[in-house]
């Protein structure tokens, strides 16, 4: 077993202790950071060097409490410099701008493939587990296979009906990366938000495809009630959800519906995905590149067509399952052992 160093006892609201103890099942923890393998700071960055102040003020942290933590922190990254260690960093935010910190290792859930570094890998968005949320028993409610499959999404995406300069702007976009010119038009929109649109448009104006689309703001999003309820029904109603990078170049709602038991439809915007060295992600969902969004729907209905019933069933069951093992919160850091080797190799 690898031997990690987490440091000293941290107060109970940043919850490092819960990661901790996930570690401690594949790892050894240990108090002598001169025989560590790594140097782990068990709680996540963005409450360090990431948060704004309405979010510390919504987390209930104090100016104290966070300038006591960096200090914590500082300790610690000057160790592992002192005993040439990699620290490992988690960073569960939306920012894809590099963080420099000496020696580290960092596991963020926002990553651009085409510009990773070596030393980042993905990570899950932990978010609810919607099974519980439910109150759906592991066995119960994993849908049949039907002929017309059924589509939902419940969320923001760019409109539907795009307004007419930002129609000129994507097909000036288009013709500029065919003739291998880099520059592109700003289009104002977050990372996925029109490849969002595009699939959900290819799927509602195909009459092969049942669609339970329902657009929201923000503000609706967040709703306890009258938001979070619906989009969790929207989720258990229908076979296949829609999965598109937001605010970060990583999809919270992939993580929601892999913990349902059903399939996601990824719309891939150069995402890295976490344990993808030992997962093919291939076979958990339709997989489907950014430049075929506008074609989601023939890639839906020809995986549809594919799939036996049983496999249909069991597709489900298998998602619900790697989501409990690598996607849940315990699941991730329970088994972040099997990185280690892998760091070891590629940053020796």
């Amino acid at each position: 077993m690898f031997k990690l160093y987490t440091g000293p006892e941290y107060p109970p609201k940043y919850k490092a202790e819960e990661i901790v103890a996930q570690l401690a099942i594949n790892s050894i923890i240990t108090n002598d950071p001169s025989i560590a393998d790594f140097f782990l700071f068990p709680i996540t960055y963005e409450i360090l060097y990431g948060y704004t102040a309405h979010e510390y003020e919504h987390f209930n942290y104090t100016s104290a409490e966070i300038d006591s933590l960096k200090h914590e922190f500082t300790a610690m990254t000057e160790l592992a410099v002192k005993y040439n260690k990699k620290i490992i960093l988690f960073y569960y935010y939306d920012p894809v701008q590099k963080i420099n910190v000496p020696n580290a290792v960092i596991f963020r859930t926002s990553i651009l493939k085409s510009k990773k570094d070596k030393n980042e890998f993905a990570m899950p968005a932990y978010g609810d587990d919607l099974r519980h949320r439910k109150k759906i028993a592991d066995s119960d409610l994993y849908l049949i296979k039907t002929a017309l499959p059924t589509v939902g999404f419940r969320g923001q995406s760019a409109p539907v009906k795009l307004p007419l300069k930002l129609q000129l702007k994507r097909k000036l976009n288009q013709t500029l990366k065919v003739t291998g010119i880099s520059k592109q038009f700003n289009l104002h929109y977050n990372f996925g938000y029109l490849a969002r649109r595009n699939a959900i448009v290819s799927c509602m104006n195909n009459k092969k495809i049942k669609t339970d689309i329902h657009f929201t703001t923000i503000e609706q999003s967040w709703d306890p009630v009258n938001g979070k309820e619906p989009f969790v029904n929207n989720v258990f109603n229908n076979q296949y959800n829609i999965c598109v990078s937001g605010h970060g170049n990583y999809s919270f709602r992939l993580y929601e519906i892999m913990s349902a038991g059903r399939i996601p439809i990824f719309i891939n915007t150069d995402c890295v995905l976490p344990f993808e060295e030992f997962i093919d992600w291939k076979k958990h969902v339709v997989w489907i590149e950014e430049k075929d969004a506008d074609k989601a729907d023939q890639f839906m209905l020809d995986f549809h067509e594919s799939v036996s019933d049983d496999d249909f069933l069991k597709l489900q069951k298998n998602n619900r399952k790697l989501w409990e093992q690598y996607f849940s919160k315990d699941g991730f850091y329970s088994n972040l052992y099997r990185y280690f080797p892998l760091i070891n190799s590629t940053l020796s």
